[in-house]
């Protein structure tokens, strides 16, 4: 099979011719370059977009645009965060300011004896009318005559407590701070 016939496969063909010396088997030697400073001065960058890195570059904070911009977007969230929790701090302040003076403001009243007595006179009329009412249910005498009374007795003396009270706070004013 000297001559290409169409039936034979490339392979067959290649095997068929004579074979390679050791030496036409190996690939052709690339030739060195060794840089030189001179060399590499006289070189000339043509790329506009590309530039040269200092060699500085690893030891830099910020390393690129984007962490910088990164950084910045991070040094406002927390600033805001700050703010925040600053504000915050002054409302809980103003809160706790508030809630001092309001119990203050209180104060001289529950250490006024005719407020004090009010108080235990209310109170005990109270306790005394439903002490006198459960009984009187219990004992089945209890009649909405009898609450009339009580309601009306209970009223006037009310009223004999008001007058009795504004009369000492006007001659007894309250002591103010």
């Amino acid at each position: 099979m000297s001559s290409f016939d169409g039936s034979a496969s490339w392979a067959e063909v290649a095997a068929s011719g004579p074979s390679q010396s050791e030496e036409e088997a190996h690939a052709n030697p690339v030739d060195e370059v060794i840089p030189t400073e001179s060399s590499v001065e006289s070189l000339v960058d043509v790329d506009s977009g590309v530039s040269v890195v200092s060699s500085e570059f690893l030891e830099q904070e910020v390393k690129t645009e984007t962490q910088a911009t990164r950084m910045e977007h991070e040094r406002d969230d927390q600033a805001a965060k700050d703010a925040a929790v600053e504000e915050e701090a002054i409302a809980h302040e103003q809160e706790e300011k508030a809630k001092k003076g309001k119990k203050q403001g209180a104060n001289p009243y529950t250490q006024n004896p005719i407020i004090v007595i009010n108080a235990v006179s209310v109170a005990s009329a109270s306790v005394l009318l439903m002490a006198g009412a459960y009984k009187k249910r219990q004992a089945g005498t209890l009649t909405w005559k009898l609450v009339g009374f009580w309601t009306v007795g209970l009223a006037a003396f009310g009223a004999a407590d008001y007058f009795v009270s504004s009369y000492l706070v006007k001659k007894y004013p309250l002591k103010s701070k």
